[in-house]
């Protein structure tokens, strides 16, 4: 298995994003909180068996991990909350550095590959390229609302088939608590019907439908009842509910994205 690993050490720098910490504590930049991040870079490649002519998975991530105040909370949670798949990392029993969270991933990915595809290739040489797979994972950050840094987990994973499945998972992070912070955390009780009507409402005029039976009659939340995904972007303006490609409509209509300003949500929304 060739692996290589980098470390990029140009910091990510993120002005005003801990405002919510105690006055006078860690400051830069004219009194500004701030945090850092570094990334962590592993290009990795194995053949699925002994022979050099035999199918190859190929694995890039380009993660990014906060340095300093709350630096561990924070890389633990978001190491642990999903943003890679398989998700073998929240199974870990204790914490790991970033870089040896990374490592293993990576190595067990490798080795559940040889396991569930060897088999199958040993019956199937003929068909190599079936047994090709790919991920890939770059993350990158923006700045949201006051206090919340929005840390985005894009992928791309590819495991033989008519295409590949791109993936954007978003996580909220509190800048005082190093907290990846839930809908529960951001939105009052009982926001869950209300947000949903909201959502279909706003489909309806993206898509040009009437309600939804008509959303549904163009394969959008067929057969599942509307729901407000707790994929969102906590932005600077407002709220970004994101679903995932083939998450609540066919492959064909990709990922859905639906912005709303804070004044929309404002009854919905946590003071």
């Amino acid at each position: 298995m060739k692996k290589a690993i980098y470390f990029i050490f140009s910091a990510f720098l993120v002005a005003n994003v801990l405002a919510a910490c105690g006055k006078g504590k860690e400051t830069d930049n004219g009194g500004q909180h701030t945090l850092d991040f570094d990334s962590i870079v592993i290009d990795t490649m194995a053949h699925l068996t002994n022979s050099k002519t035999s199918p190859i998975v190929e694995i890039h991530l380009n993660i990014k991990y906060a340095k300093g105040k709350n630096a561990d909370i924070i890389n633990d949670s978001l190491l642990r909350s999903g943003i890679l798949s398989p998700d073998y990392i929240s199974l870990m029993p204790s914490k790991l550095s970033v870089a040896n969270a990374l490592d293993s991933f990576a190595t067990k990915f490798v080795q559940d590959y040889k396991r569930d595809f060897g088999i199958l290739y040993a019956q199937d040489t003929e068909h190599a390229t079936a047994y090709r797979v790919q991920y890939s994972n770059n993350t990158f950050l923006t700045q949201g609302k006051n206090g919340i840094l929005n840390y985005f987990s894009h992928s791309y994973s590819y495991s033989g088939g008519a295409y590949g499945m791109d993936v954007l998972l978003v996580k909220n992070i509190d800048g005082k608590t190093g907290k990846i912070l839930k809908p529960t955390d951001v939105f009052v009780p009982g926001f869950e019907q209300p947000l949903a009507d909201m959502i279909v409402e706003k489909l309806c005029d993206l898509y040009q439908v009437k309600n939804l039976k008509g959303l549904q009659e163009k394969g959008i939340f067929q057969n599942m009842e509307p729901y407000a995904t707790d994929n969102f972007v906590l932005g600077r303006d407002g709220v970004d509910f994101i679903y995932c490609d083939s998450e609540i409509a066919p492959h064909a209509v990709g990922q859905i994205k639906i912005s709303f300003s804070y004044d929309d949500v404002e009854k919905v929304l946590k003071k």
